[in-house]
C-alpha cells in the first residue's frame, strides 16, 4: 500500500489559523455591519440585523448538518471560516439590491448555489468545508433578505414608524453610453487574458502548487529569522538541492520548504541539528503523490466544466434566450482567465483553494450580470419604443450602483481574510480580489454588450 495524500498540521500553526480566520471573520463582518449602518441609515440597520440572524443560522446549520446527514462533516476547516465571513459579504448583495430599488421606487428592488454544489461534490476535505459554510451561508441570506427583511419593513410601517427612508447616494443616476466603447473594452480583456495564458503556458508545471503537481510541502518556525543560505547547504546535504525556500515578509521567522522527494524526517533532522538555539517546529506537513496530484487535478476540471454548463442552463432557461446565457457565460469564463493570469504573473500558485475561488468568482459573476438582465427583461415591458441598443444601455445605468457598492462591500470581507486570514489564505483571497473586481467589470463592460453582438444588431 502506498500512502498518496498526506497532510499533518501541527497545533501551533492549527491554533495560529483559528486566530487568524476568526480575526479575519470580525474585521470582515465589521466593516460590512458598519458600511450598511452609514450608507443606508435605518434599511442599513435592518438589513445587519438580518446579517447577524444569517450568522446565526450559519452556525446553527452546521449543528444540525450532521444529525440530518450524517454522512456530512460540519467540522469547521480555515476554509469553511473563510466561506462564513464571505457568505455574509455576498448576502449583502440581496440587501443592497433591496434597498437601492427602494431608493428607486421612491424616487418614480440563485446561481452560486450552482458552484457551491460542484466544489462539495468534486472538493476533498477542506475545500468541502468552504462548500458546506457557504451553500448554508446563502440559503440563509435568501431567507433573511427576502422574508426577515421584508417582515421588519411591513411591521415598522403598520406602526406608523416608517413614514420616509432616507439614505446616502454615492451613486447618482447615471446616462452613460456604456456599449458605444465595446469594441475597446474587448480588446482590452483579450490583451490581459492573453498576456496571462502566455505566462501560463510559458512556465508550464511550475504555477502548479503540490496539490496537482506532486511532491512535498514542510513549513517549519523558528525562534528568529534563519539564514537562507544555510539552509540551502542543509537541502544540498539531503540531495534536496532542487528544492524551493520561501521566508515570508510579514513572519520570517516562518519558512515554507517545496520538495519533490519526501525527505521529511531528515531534513527536520538535519535542521534541529544545525540550529539547536532556534527551537526549530514543525508546523505543517503535506504530501501529494502523482496519483492523487492527477486525481485531484482531473476533480478540479470537472468543477470548473460542470459549473459552466449547470449556469449556461439555468440562464438560457430563466431567460429563455439563449444568446444571454452564452454571453454570460463567456463573461464569467473572462473572469476566470483574468484571475488566473494574475496568479501566475504575480508568481501564486495554483491550488485547489485557487479552484474554489474560481468557482467562487464564477457564481458571482453571473449573480451580477443576471440583475443587469432581469432589468433588460423588465424595460422591454416598459420602454417598448426603445431598441435593443438604448436598452441595454438604460439597464446597465439602472443598476451601475448596487454593482458597484455590492462589489466594494464584498471586496471589504476579502480584503479581511487577505490581510488577517494568513499565509493559508492568501492566494485564495488575492484570487477573489481579482476574480470580484473583474466580475464587476466584465458585468458591465463585457456581458452587457455581447447581448447586442449574439443578437447580430449593431444598435
Amino acid at each position: 500500500m502506498y500512502i498518496e495524500e498526506e497532510r499533518t498540521i501541527g497545533p501551533l500553526l492549527g491554533q495560529d489559523s483559528i486566530n487568524r480566520g476568526i480575526k479575519a471573520s470580525l474585521v470582515g463582518s465589521a466593516l460590512v455591519f458598519i458600511f450598511m449602518a452609514g450608507y443606508y441609515l435605518l434599511p442599513g440597520l435592518i438589513s445587519d440585523f438580518a446579517l447577524l440572524l444569517n450568522l446565526l443560522m450559519i452556525l446553527g446549520g452546521l449543528g444540525i448538518l450532521p444529525v440530518l446527514f450524517p454522512g456530512v462533516s460540519a467540522t469547521l476547516t480555515l476554509p469553511g471560516i473563510a466561506g462564513i465571513v464571505l457568505s455574509l459579504g455576498m448576502a449583502v448583495d440581496a440587501n443592497v439590491l433591496i434597498n437601492e430599488r427602494i431608493r428607486e421606487e421612491i424616487r418614480t428592488g440563485k446561481t452560486t448555489l450552482i458552484a457551491a454544489f460542484l466544489l462539495f461534490q468534486f472538493g476533498t476535505g477542506p475545500i468541502r468545508g468552504f462548500a458546506v459554510t457557504l451553500t448554508i451561508g446563502l440559503l440563509a441570506s435568501m431567507f433573511t433578505a427576502i422574508v426577515v427583511t421584508r417582515t421588519i419593513f411591513e411591521i415598522l410601517m403598520s406602526w406608523g414608524v416608517l413614514k420616509s427612508l432616507p439614505m446616502f447616494q454615492l451613486i447618482r443616476e447615471t446616462k452613460l453610453d456604456f456599449i458605444a466603447k465595446r469594441r475597446i473594452f474587448y480588446a482590452l480583456s483579450l490583451i490581459v487574458v492573453l498576456g496571462g495564458l502566455v505566462f501560463y503556458f510559458y512556465k508550464g508545471k511550475q504555477v502548479f502548487g503540490i496539490d496537482f503537481a506532486g511532491g512535498q510541502l514542510q513549513e517549519y518556525r523558528f525562534k528568529s529569522p534563519a539564514p537562507i543560505e544555510e539552509m540551502r547547504q542543509i537541502l544540498k546535504e539531503a540531495d534536496l538541492a532542487d528544492a524551493s525556500i520561501q521566508q515570508f515578509k510579514d513572519n520570517p521567522r516562518v519558512v515554507l520548504i517545496r520538495t519533490v522527494e519526501d525527505k521529511n524526517r531528515l531534513l527536520t533532522q538535519n535542521l534541529k541539528e544545525r540550529f539547536p538555539e532556534q527551537d526549530v517546529q514543525v508546523l505543517r506537513i503535506e504530501r501529494v503523490g502523482p496519483v492523487a496530484g492527477k486525481h485531484l487535478q482531473t476533480k478540479a476540471i470537472y468543477a470548473l466544466l460542470w459549473s459552466l454548463v449547470g449556469i449556461l442552463i439555468y440562464v438560457a432557461f430563466r431567460f429563455k434566450h439563449f444568446n444571454f446565457a452564452i454571453a454570460g457565460v463567456i463573461a464569467l469564463i473572462h473572469d476566470v482567465l483574468v484571475t488566473l493570469g494574475f496568479l501566475v504573473v504575480t508568481g501564486r500558485q495554483i491550488d485547489l483553494l485557487s479552484v474554489t475561488a474560481f468557482l467562487t468568482i464564477a457564481g458571482y459573476s453571473i449573480n451580477d450580470t443576471i440583475v443587469i438582465y432581469d432589468r433588460v427583461r423588465e424595460n422591454a415591458r416598459i420602454y417598448r419604443k426603445l431598441n435593443l441598443y438604448e436598452l441595454i444601455n438604460l439597464s446597465v445605468n439602472h443598476s451601475l450602483a448596487r454593482t458597484v457598492l455590492t462589489t466594494i462591500v464584498t471586496l471589504l470581507v476579502v480584503l479581511a481574510i487577505f490581510f488577517f486570514g494568513g499565509e493559508v489564505l492568501s492566494n485564495f483571497a488575492f484570487a477573489l480580489l481579482v476574480g470580484f473586481i473583474s466580475g464587476a467589470y466584465s458585468t458591465i463592460f463585457i456581458a452587457s454588450p455581447l447581448i447586442l453582438a449574439w443578437s447580430g444588431r449593431k444598435r
